[in-house]
């Protein structure tokens, strides 16, 4: 029996709030990084580079509200701006660089599912592996929401298949739950374990029987005979 039901969005949204209005208070509070980051976030190529180009900090980043020591490049991540992401790792910026609850750049790209993002920063050195608190990352953020390009090009960079967060659940666990069809093949696909339990003993195939999902359940029960 399942003793727990994880509402597994609630978390990545908490932790990756979609560009919501925010103030103009940055770090320090110099005029310059405020204005980088206006620009990043207004995706004007030209504005960024001409403030880079006069030695703006490429680490800029907000200093409170919920976007607290959110950078320049996480917001270039989130958006999925290639060329500002580039911009922004040439002129020097911290590429695994934290927000105030641990996040980095890669898993804003992740939860967007921004693949050429995603390649580009573990390129520049981001961790795939890295984990914030109840053990979220990268790959668990891109299966969450059913990013399966993303997911694959994690994986394919050494991202862990199998990561578990703080409840034991698998990125294939979330995804049998939500009856993710596409998700548990790419996951399947990708050599993910079909007979995994969680922290209650749990298995995969339990998880989709109870949710109903009869074709992920089909898919399970497919992988673990071969």
């Amino acid at each position: 029996m399942i003793t727990h039901r994880v509402r597994f969005l609630a978390f990545p949204l908490l932790l990756f709030v979609a560009s919501a209005p925010a103030p103009g208070h940055h770090d320090g509070d110099h005029a310059s990084e405020s204005a980088l980051i206006d620009a990043v976030r207004d995706a004007d190529t030209g504005q960024v580079a001409a403030l880079l180009d006069d030695g703006v900090n490429a680490d800029a980043a907000m200093d409170a509200g919920e976007h607290e020591d959110k950078t320049a490049l996480m917001w270039a991540a989130e958006s999925g701006e290639l060329a500002l992401v580039n911009a922004l790792l040439e002129a020097g910026a911290s590429v695994d660089a934290r927000n105030a609850k641990g996040g980095t750049a890669l898993m804003y790209a992740a939860v967007n599912g921004h693949a050429a993002t995603a390649e580009r920063l573990i390129e520049a050195g981001a961790d795939p592996n890295h984990t914030v608190r109840h053990g979220w990352n990268p790959v668990l953020l891109a299966a969450a929401k059913s990013h399966g390009e993303t997911v694959t090009l994690l994986v394919e960079h050494g991202a862990d298949k199998d990561a578990r967060d703080v409840y034991g659940w698998t990125p294939l666990m979330r995804a049998a739950e939500r009856g993710d069809r596409d998700m548990v093949r790419t996951l399947l696909d990708l050599g993910a374990d079909a007979g995994a339990e969680d922290n209650a003993g749990n298995s995969v195939e339990t998880i989709a029987r109870r949710s109903g999902a009869d074709e992920v359940l089909s898919l399970l029960r497919q992988a673990r005979r071969s």
